[in-house]
């Protein structure tokens, strides 16, 4: 294990900052999409809709899973690889509610706790034993790719090209597209082995989320229509 966690360290390029150039990558994508995630709580807070809420829960999940997954290539310690997969099970439960949201309101509340079960059972599976733990981010990162980034992004875009609504429609094809970019793009570049590839990618995507929708909301308030006092 030792000599493999040389191999490995040595493939990692220069250090930056006493860590490995593809670590700091991964903890700083930790830290920027934790501070785009705060950067979106006044319009998470204004818009109360699921698809800010999805996009919220992504940047959120994302920011400790990438964050955990840096602390554990740098110490190799499984902790860390297991917290970074249950931030991933957890974040999809939030997400999917994206999904959800054309269900009546308890139907939403039971399929979203059915998720939440879902993840903590898949969780749990996982944590059998040390073997099962090895294998969980291999398995986090095509779980992420299929459920956050083509069942929940793939249905983010598809509902910016239905709906009629010209900004409500740049938000959700720049968020719908901000979560392929990150779930599908950079997961399969990581899983090829091109880690810096895919931290170009993981950076992207949050810059997508945020351009698009900070624009559309400019834009949104700049075409309202001014209320007036009526005049006696």
């Amino acid at each position: 294990m030792e000599m493999e966690h040389g191999m490995m360290m040595e493939s990692m390029g220069p250090l930056v900052f006493g860590f490995h150039l593809e670590i700091f990558l991964m903890l700083l994508s930790g830290v920027f999409y934790l501070l785009c995630a705060w950067l979106l709580l006044k319009p998470y807070k204004e818009e109360k809709n699921e698809l800010v809420g999805a996009l919220m829960a992504f940047l959120v999940y994302q920011a400790f899973s990438m964050f955990f997954m840096g602390v554990e290539m740098h110490t190799m310690n499984l902790l860390w690889s297991n917290l970074a997969g249950l931030a991933v099970f957890i974040g999809s439960a939030y997400m999917l509610k994206f999904i959800f949201s054309p269900f009546a309101e308890n139907t939403r509340k039971n399929l979203f706790r059915l998720s939440l079960i879902v993840a903590f059972g898949l969780f749990a599976w996982f944590m059998q034993d040390e073997i099962k733990q090895m294998e969980l981010m291999h398995f986090t990162l095509w779980y992420d790719l299929v459920v956050n980034g083509i069942v929940v992004g793939g249905a983010i875009i598809l509902f910016a090209l239905k709906t009629t609504e010209k900004w409500l429609r740049a938000k959700a094809l720049g968020g719908g597209g901000g979560v392929v970019t990150c779930c599908v793009v950079a997961n399969a570049t990581m899983l090829s082995g091109a880690m810096l590839v895919s931290s170009v990618f993981q950076f992207l995507a949050p810059v997508m989320i945020l351009g698009t929708l900070f624009y559309a909301r400019k834009k949104q308030n700049q075409t309202a229509p001014v209320q007036t006092t009526p005049t006696i």
